[in-house]
Parts: C-alpha cells; structure tokens; sequence
C-alpha cells in the first residue's frame, strides 16, 4: 500500500508474553530513512489516526511505526473488543509490545536512528520506557502528557478496585469514563459530544466520535492498570539514568485540559532540568489535547519535522 512517496505496511508482531498486536508501518517511498519515529498512541484510539502525519514525514525522509494496544483498534479485532485488557498485567503487556515493536526496527534497521513519540497515555508509556529499559533512543517527544497528584490518585485507585470487585474486571464502566471525559469537556461551553476536549476542529471531533474505534468505555481492569502505570512511572522516573545529552521535547496545547492548560508540561520540563538532562524543548502551541488533529496540525507538523532533523546531529 501507500504511493510512489510513502511505502505504508500492516503487520502483527508478538512480545515474548505472546501477546499479538498490530503494527502500521510508514516508509519514504525510495531509499532509507534518515530517521524512524516510534509513535505509542493514547487512549481510546488507534494507530490509523495517524496516516497524514506519518505520510508527511515518509515524504520528508522519515519513517514511523505505530501499534495497537492491547484492547484498541486493530490488536482488539473488533468494535466488540475494544476496552478489554485481561489479566493481571496490562501495563506491562503495554511496555513489553513497545520493547517489541522497538527490537524489530533495530533488527529490521540497525543503524537507523529512533526516535520515541508519546501522546497522553502513549507518553506516560514512552516515559517509563525511557526511564526502565537500557535501550538507546536518539530522541524523546512528549505530547498531551500529564501528572496526577496522589491526593487524587490514591482514592481512585480505591474506587477503582472497589468497582472492580462487585463488577468484575471486564465490565465496561461508562460512569468511569464520564469521570474523567466529563471533567475534560466542562471547560468548554459547547458541548455537542463528550469529546470537544481533544481538538478545536469541528471535523475531527466528529470523525473522532464516528470511529467505533474510538472513545469507547474502558473496563474497570483497564482503568486499573492505568492508575498503576502513572504510579510506576512516577517511581521510575524519581532518578533517572538515562544519558543526559538526549533530546527531549515537550508538547502541550494551551487549551488542552488533560494536561491543565500547560501547566503540566512545565512540571515535566522543569523535572527534566533538575535531572540535568541538557537539550530540553518545550512548545506549547494554541490548540486542545490532540495537536496533530488540531486545525493548526500543518504548523505542528512542520515544527516536528525540524526537531527530529535537528535531533539527529545531537548524541
């Protein structure tokens, strides 16, 4: 698939606990890549959200892979599925899948840099992965990232058990995910969906609600497998070890309430600096939570391309 500029594949790979996920890959249509941007995905949507940015860095001499996590888009099989994580380990199998996905563009492309791209849930992953495995990254974005003060992440992560006991882990919890969409969207005085938090573009707030790919009910072992994964990312990043020289990028939209209007993009930013770590970047662009779906996606775009081109002189 793809055109004479893009040369786009989908393919299943498995992570040493055998669990089975989906893969789209983006390759410039001739030659090698100069780079390869590893993108992990939020919640609530899937890899195939982001054709046109992966297009454009194909026919601008990068590549990008994407996966579905367990529960999301293709790696569920079905709108049916999608929510669902089994098991005791669900942030792991998350990690492990990205560890994958990482070890095949080193085997598939040994000397090509890569470069780590996380949005919102996707960066809490891309964080921890940096923070836990000895692996080299040539760059790290954090896009829609966020924190969560334990004074509101120690009694939800009570609640959440408690659900999860006289529910079961597999019931879908729409009263969970009004908690945390609903929060999102009060900000905002129109509210024809529950999703106008993720972007300022008409079009793709309704594309987003029309994909039964996206923003559907989580279950209430999801939600617990999430809380536990912001609170070992927090444990893992207390003193990191990775080489201080690496680039970093941190991104956030004004408007964007998951991450509290930008605010917690500085918190992260200035917790890189404590750590010493020496090429810190941080934009904060007009816009809401999904920056590559927001009406200035072109000028995001644009600005990403010339950090992974500038990144790549940096090691």
């Amino acid at each position: 698939m793809g055109s004479e500029h893009v040369r786009e594949l989908s393919f299943y790979l498995r992570s040493p606990s055998n669990n089975r996920f989906y893969v789209k890959r983006y390759l410039p249509g001739s030659g090698a890549p100069r780079g390869i941007v590893l993108l992990i995905t939020g919640m609530a949507e899937h890899a195939g959200r982001y054709h046109d940015f992966a297009c454009y860095l194909a026919e601008n001499g990068f590549g990008l892979y994407a996966c579905d996590h367990p529960g999301q888009g293709q790696t569920a099989g079905s709108p049916e599925k999608v929510g669902l994580i089994h098991g005791r380990r669900g942030w792991q199998i998350m990690l492990e899948n990205v560890r994958s996905l990482y070890s095949h563009i080193r085997k598939d492309r040994p000397q090509i840099p890569v470069f780590l791209f996380g949005h919102s849930m996707g960066s809490l992953i891309a964080r921890h992965f940096a923070a836990i495995y000895p692996v080299y990254i040539q760059g790290l974005v954090l896009s829609g990232s966020f924190t969560m003060k334990p004074l509101f992440l120690n009694p939800l992560k009570a609640l959440v058990w408690i659900k999860g006991l006289i529910e079961g882990p597999d019931k879908k919890s729409r009263w969970l995910n009004n908690l945390f969409y609903g929060n999102f969207n009060r900000h905002f005085s129109e509210k024809p969906t529950r999703f106008e938090w993720i972007s300022s573009d008409r079009k793709e707030v309704d594309a987003y609600e029309a994909d039964p790919y996206c923003g559907f009910d989580y279950s209430n072992g999801f939600y617990r497998h999430l809380l536990r994964g912001i609170t070992a990312t927090r444990m893992a990043e207390g003193q990191l070890t990775y080489r201080k020289t690496m680039p970093i990028l941190i991104l956030s939209g004004q408007e964007d309430p998951v991450g509290h209007f930008g605010r917690d993009a500085l918190k992260l930013h200035k917790e890189y600096y404590r750590q010493n770590f020496q090429n810190l970047s941080l934009k904060i662009f007009h816009g809401r939570h999904e920056l590559l779906h927001e009406k200035n996606k072109q000028q995001v775009a644009a600005y990403l391309l010339q950090w992974f081109n500038d990144s790549l002189q940096i090691r």
